[in-house]
């Protein structure tokens, strides 16, 4: 098997170039650090702390979380939002020794966005949002864990 050299000649300006291009694609094309440590939960972060898996919808009723290492250790945030005139609400629960337990208060909103405060989210838990519309199916959903 015949292997040709292909040689291309830059200047110090073009090589500049080409370095600034390169490290730009690659820092596109990477998706984030990995969690560590987390087993089963490891998975990329998102630098905008939104977690895609987690959003729930009921017609024009959405529910998603964030996640945010503070200080060291994992915390997840609820979030919910409607429109059209549609009645939501909103808690995020979380997933401890096989339980499932309520750790927000009871987020309500028409027309408008709200969150809840920072909640731990660290090795051996696992956090999810769950909304209620009103105006749709009028039955809980809760997203994907975290």
């Amino acid at each position: 098997m015949l292997k040709k050299k292909i040689g291309v000649r830059l200047g110090a300006g073009g090589a500049a170039a080409l370095l600034g291009v390169v490290g730009a694609l690659a820092g596109q094309a990477s998706a984030g650090p990995l969690r560590p440590g987390l087993g089963h939960r490891a998975g990329i972060v998102h630098p905008d702390d939104f977690e895609p898996t987690s959003v729930v919808t009921d017609a024009s009723c959405k529910g998603w979380m964030n996640t945010e290492k503070q200080n060291g250790n994992w915390f997840a945030q609820g979030l919910v939002q409607s429109w059209s005139g549609q009645t939501c609400r909103m808690f995020l629960e979380r997933y401890h020794n096989g339980t499932w337990t309520m750790v927000s208060s009871v987020h309500n909103v028409v027309d408008e966005a709200d969150n809840t405060g920072w909640y731990w989210d660290d090795s051996g838990y696992k956090s999810r949002v769950c909304i209620y519309n009103y105006s749709g199916s009028q039955t809980w959903k809760c997203g994907g864990a975290v």
